[in-house]
């Protein structure tokens, strides 16, 4: 992610990236949880946002994830 330094093991870079992170899953929780709601809602939306949309919020949430192991390992 922009500006994250990896190399870093300073404890405010830590907490401040895993806060970061946090919050990214939170908004894409979010995404997922509205996206499949309105799935339910609308069901001829189900192909475009089921095939396309929440495969790629799923992608994203996995790379944040890993993103927040990986600070949380620090």
């Amino acid at each position: 992610m922009e500006g994250e330094n990896r190399d870093s093991h300073d404890a405010l870079d830590i907490a401040h990236w895993r806060a970061v992170y946090t919050e990214m899953i939170a908004f894409k929780e979010e995404l997922l949880a509205q996206t499949r709601e309105k799935i339910r809602k609308v069901p001829e939306t189900e192909k475009e946002l089921g095939g396309i949309d929440i495969p790629f919020l799923t992608a994203e949430m996995q790379r944040l994830k890993r993103g927040l192991e990986f600070w949380e390992s620090r």
